[in-house]
């Protein structure tokens, strides 16, 4: 009967080691896992800080496509202002889908350069409002050519949620191209207004057809009239911009501007006006007839070759010169004629922007979030990190 007791007692030793023993190891596993959190933590928070609040090296490497990146940073060089990025910076790292960008940093050149290598990662970049713009209606003008005339727009936030009770300005651009004995050149031919507020899903529409028809009644000279729509948002102090056109199906309708280049596909061929969005303007709305500018616009060569604007673009791009472009500018209209078409090319300076690494992201992650400022709205910054091969 002893034996049998000593037996339990023992078994019962045991059996409570074992649960220490599990609790303790279990106890260690957590606080390990939140010093190498903690750690990963320090890792993003100063690659971020290097990203958001360093210029890079050469300091002017977002339009000067001659240099050696060594250094990446997003920063403008030369501000005093924490947190203000550089459009051509940001331009280098935007890669639309309709037209891929000749210019590129891809991730692993970026995972390089901010010596990243052991380390998985996804740098997005979006504004902190947005629109959705849809054409639901077209009518044609006197020269025959159509143009949309009601819009259905959503405001959303950086999350593509609709934004509520949004104030939302429609400013109708009508462009006029005429075509000269020196070739096309296009003109603002008039400006038409709308006001709406977003309903609880965001959502508004902005309705032409009234004005379109009044101004089509008595038209200035042109040969062929397009549509181009601004949208200029106000959500509780948050302003945002944007431009919306259509163009031809099948037509290379993307484009990228650094500096006071532009660079699109060598399937069209770019009428000698350029319209540049003068934000200053839309930010001090009414001041609509001052909103655009009119800029030359002349081809500098073609992609490959020996100028130093297009030694880094392939011969498939061509590279044309603005004339001026605004210090605040987030959208650049262009004229483009494609198969004898022609259509505004709307290049946005504010893009939404997704790096990623190919590695897969395990469940341990680290996500910073920064409000950065590019062209004086704001713009969100999210960075996620991770260890691809966990200790």
């Amino acid at each position: 009967m002893h034996a049998t007791l000593e037996y339990v007692g023992v078994a019962l030793l045991v059996v409570a080691l074992i649960l220490v023993a599990q609790y303790s190891a279990l106890v260690f596993t957590r606080e390990v896992g939140h010093v190498m959190e903690e750690q990963l933590y320090t890792v993003a928070e100063r690659i971020l800080d290097k990203i958001l609040l360093t210029p890079g090296e050469p300091p002017d490497w977002g339009w000067n496509l001659t240099s050696a990146l060594s250094d990446f940073g997003l920063a403008a060089y030369g501000t005093r202002v924490p947190y203000d990025l550089d459009p051509d910076k940001i331009m280098r790292l935007c890669n639309l889908t309709e037209l891929a960008n000749p210019l590129y940093l891809n991730s692993s050149r970026l995972a390089e350069l901010l010596a990243l290598e052991g380390y998985g990662f996804r740098l997005e970049m979006v504004p902190f409002l947005d629109h959705r713009v849809e054409a639901l209606e077209n009518r044609g003008a006197p020269t025959g050519d159509v143009v949309p005339s009601s819009f259905r727009v959503a405001a959303v936030n950086q999350y593509g949620m609709g934004v509520p009770g949004a104030n939302v300005t429609g400013i109708y651009v009508v462009v006029g191209v005429n075509e000269t004995a020196d070739g096309p050149r296009a003109h603002v031919a008039g400006v038409l207004v709308e006001h709406e507020n977003t309903d609880s899903r965001g959502e508004c529409e902005l309705d032409f057809s009234e004005e379109l028809e009044d101004f089509f009644s008595d038209p200035p000279p042109a040969d062929h009239f397009l549509g181009l729509l601004i949208v200029h948002t106000n959500w509780h102090g948050f302003v945002a911009v944007d431009a919306y056109s259509s163009a031809p199906e099948g037509a290379p309708a993307g484009g990228y501007v650094i500096e006071n280049y532009v660079v699109v596909s060598r399937e069209v061929e770019l009428v000698p006006s350029a319209v540049v969005v003068r934000d200053e303007v839309v930010q001090a709305i009414p001041e609509y007839e001052s909103l655009l500018l009119v800029a030359a616009v002349e081809l500098e060569c073609e992609g490959g070759g020996d100028d130093p604007a297009c030694s880094a673009v392939p011969s498939s791009y061509k590279v044309y010169r603005l004339e001026y472009v605004e210090r605040l500018s987030s959208h650049v209209v262009l004229v483009a004629e494609w198969e004898g078409r022609y259509f505004p090319l709307v290049i946005c300076r504010i893009p939404r922007v997704e790096v990623e690494s190919s590695a897969a992201a395990p469940a341990n992650v680290v996500e910073l979030v920064r409000l950065a400022r590019l062209f004086n709205y704001p713009y969100v910054i999210r960075l996620v990190l991770w260890r691809e091969v966990e200790d």
